[in-house]
């Protein structure tokens, strides 16, 4: 179930980046042809099961490099 219109997949930083890049190529594309408003990818980091720099903080997401999973989103500017 998604909870926000944003949020387009999650990628495994460890592996393939490829749809990430392709993605980001198309926001940029994207942008040229719009003249008032334009988009950005960011992505989030998941803490993931038994990540041990885990401290159970109550905020979902962590920094990109402590990451097991990232979230990708497209936001409006």
């Amino acid at each position: 179930m998604k909870r926000t219109k944003c949020y387009v997949m999650t990628v495994d930083p460890t592996g393939d980046l490829s749809a990430l890049k392709a993605l980001r190529q198309s926001v940029s594309k994207l942008n040229k042809h719009i003249v008032n408003r334009g988009y950005y990818v960011k992505c989030q980091g998941r803490w993931g099961k038994n990540n041990p720099n885990y401290n159970q903080a109550a905020i979902p997401f962590c920094p990109l490099k402590e990451a097991v999973r990232w979230d990708v989103y497209i936001y409006q500017k």
